[in-house]
């Protein structure tokens, strides 16, 4: 992932430590917080402070902008991923966590991205992240799986 221009963590980082790890080709780095980052888990020493992580987060690419969420403030609606793609009406695709689960799919022609887990907890049998290529003309995505061993 270090060869990507951009790197998106969608929350649950549950330390600076693991920012500091991400090296993005550009420098650009996007995370939120979720509901796991709070100051009882989050490990404190790292240049980054849990304050200073937004709730939501966006960023211009090529084509369209890409909104970053958790995603547990909309979890006990009826219908959660819809509830965020409707809070970022202005996002060609939003990125969000909280479930764990991977999806990554067009729904009205928006995409609707969870890279799951990175992590050893909660990856449903193996981290795993999602790659998108972005340019003008079109989005690409495409998932990687890293099976527990």
């Amino acid at each position: 992932m270090n060869d990507c221009d951009i790197i998106v963590h969608a929350g649950d980082i549950c330390g600076g430590n693991v920012l500091e790890q991400l090296a993005p080709k550009s420098g650009n780095l996007v995370a939120v917080r979720g509901n796991n980052d709070v100051l009882q888990y989050w490990q404190q020493d790292s240049s980054y402070n849990l304050k200073d992580l937004p709730d939501e987060d966006s960023i211009e690419l090529p084509g369209g902008k890409l909104a970053v969420i958790h995603g547990h403030q909309y979890w006990s609606r009826k219908n959660p991923q819809a509830a965020i793609l409707a809070h970022f009406p202005e996002a060609r695709a939003v990125v969000y966590g909280h479930s764990h689960y991977v999806q990554h799919e067009k729904v009205d022609g928006r995409w609707l991205l969870n890279p799951g887990a990175a992590g050893s907890r909660l990856n449903r049998g193996g981290s795993s992240c999602l790659i998108l290529k972005a340019s003008v003309e079109s989005w690409q995505v495409e998932m990687f799986r890293f099976v527990n061993v």
